[in-house]
């Protein structure tokens, strides 16, 4: 995986992109074989009861309400095994200084899971910033479906500016800003993603 993020050209198209519009797509961020070995450790943890049901909310706020959302999700451990994940992070706190520095901001930490969505799953129209912890700044999603059409599940954003429909191609890589309007389209295939969210306090301290 080539650190695409911290690239001088595609930073500036992708800083560009977020200053103009409130999101970036760059459409090939890994390469198909990583992408499948992702995918596969995805598999084992899954077979493994690993996942949990995703829910809404945070702390004591927190629910599981299927009608809204009905995706499964496991925490990424920032000490992971696998240097795929690692090489990731690595690029995504690259991402964290980059974005510091272009829009003067405070942003400190990371978080990340993976999340598989089953044939007839969804996610509603919702922010990820919550009113009462605004501590997310950006929404990160890489996909790892080796997605066709007809198999569902594309990502919608809605700005001011209109509708943005994300087609989930494995390797390609969102990023928009956490207050921004988004929904995930009913899914007739399973997705598979990593999604994450850069913050402006260290992980642990996100329940303050």
């Amino acid at each position: 995986m080539k650190p695409f993020l911290v690239e001088e050209g595609i930073s500036n198209e992708m800083l560009s992109g977020i200053e103009q519009h409130g999101y970036y797509i760059h459409r090939n961020i890994i390469n198909v074989t990583d992408a499948a070995a992702l995918r596969a450790l995805m598999e084992i943890r899954y077979d493994q009861d690993q996942f949990k049901k995703a829910g809404i909310g945070k702390g004591a706020s927190f629910s599981i309400n299927e009608e809204i959302r009905k995706d499964s999700i496991l925490w990424i451990e920032e000490t992971s095994s696998s240097p795929i994940l690692a090489s990731y992070s690595s690029h995504i706190d690259g991402l964290i200084s980059l974005l510091n520095r272009h829009f003067f901001l405070p942003l400190k930490d990371k978080e990340l899971m993976f999340a598989i969505y089953e044939k007839g799953s969804y996610y509603r129209k919702h922010r990820d910033r919550f009113a009462k912890q605004q501590h997310r700044f950006f929404t990160i999603i890489l996909y790892l479906t080796d997605w066709q059409k007809g198999d569902g599940g594309e990502l919608m954003i809605y700005t001011d500016q209109g509708e943005v429909k994300v087609e989930p191609h494995q390797g390609s890589f969102v990023i928009f800003t956490s207050e921004t309007e988004h929904e995930v389209l009913p899914v007739f295939a399973r997705r598979y993603s990593i999604t994450g969210w850069i913050t402006d306090v260290p992980i642990g301290l996100t329940f303050l």
